[in-house]
């Protein structure tokens, strides 16, 4: 619970600023390309900033006290102990490519807990949502990880694979020679499908706490397991972390294994 909302109440409220932003998402959706580069030289286009901002006055109004943390605002600090993630187009160079896999992604915090993820697909038509312990769901119904036992049996998603130093590039090529399919691309989606029971492995770079945070509780309600590549938990104050995401603890810790070997 969030201060005096329900689970319910609180879901509603995510929902309403998800269902507005979605609008905006797809209007700009294969329409004329407004792209700039970042600092990073990472893509940023004008959906993003509008996003970013309609999410933040939605919470603004609604709880005034609470910090935000986004991708392309500066970080709002208050009094409150509640913090809230958002990266409202995960997935940029998908999305300005015409692809339908970005995402708006949304976590929240209370002190050091997280109790609140959400990963929005708008062009796909599929919204998961967490707020409560156990319990994840993709457009109102209940889903949960399937996992094979092995390694040899397993499909891993990773994102992109060029981001990696040598050294992770090598342990990332010995888990995936471990595996039986992998597949590429779909950022944050490849989350959800792993809370769906589609893929069964993860392994990959985020860049921000608002890159992984809300995948971190989307995957946990649906019964998974997600840590960095040396068994550690996901925390708010790390950069460029290199994510593992497993349909069970038993092939998390076989790919774990594996991944540590070879660094």
């Amino acid at each position: 619970m969030v201060e005096n909302l329900s689970s319910d109440e609180f879901i509603n409220f995510v929902n309403k600023l998800l269902d507005e932003t979605g609008e905006i998402a797809l209007k700009n959706f294969r329409n004329k390309r407004s792209l700039s580069l970042k600092g990073d030289d990472s893509p940023v286009t004008n959906a993003d900033r509008e996003i970013e901002k309609v999410i933040r006055l939605g919470i603004q109004n609604k709880f005034p006290t609470h910090s935000i943390v986004g991708e392309e605002l500066e970080d709002l600090k208050n009094v409150s102990n509640f913090k809230w993630f958002i990266d409202p187009i995960d997935g940029t160079r998908s999305y300005i490519a015409g692809k339908r896999d970005f995402g708006t992604l949304i976590g929240l915090m209370e002190g050091d807990r997280l109790i609140g993820g959400v990963i929005d697909c708008p062009a796909l038509g599929e919204r998961w949502i967490s707020f409560n312990e156990n319990l994840t769901t993709v457009n109102g119904e209940k889903v949960l990880c399937k996992s094979v036992q092995n390694l040899e049996d397993a499909l891993m998603a990773t994102t992109s694979s060029h981001e990696f130093g040598m050294k992770k590039w090598r342990a990332y090529q010995s888990l995936e020679q471990s595996v039986k399919v992998t597949t590429t691309g779909s950022d944050c989606y490849n989350y959800g499908l792993l809370a769906s029971g589609y893929i069964d492995l993860i392994a990959e770079r985020l860049t921000a706490p608002h890159d992984y945070l809300p995948l971190v509780k989307i995957i946990e309600g649906a019964g998974g397991v997600i840590t960095d590549w040396d068994g550690n938990k996901l925390v708010d104050n790390q950069k460029h972390v290199y994510v593992l995401a497993a349909a069970s603890k038993e092939l998390h810790q076989l790919a774990l294994e594996k991944l540590m070997k070879a660094i």
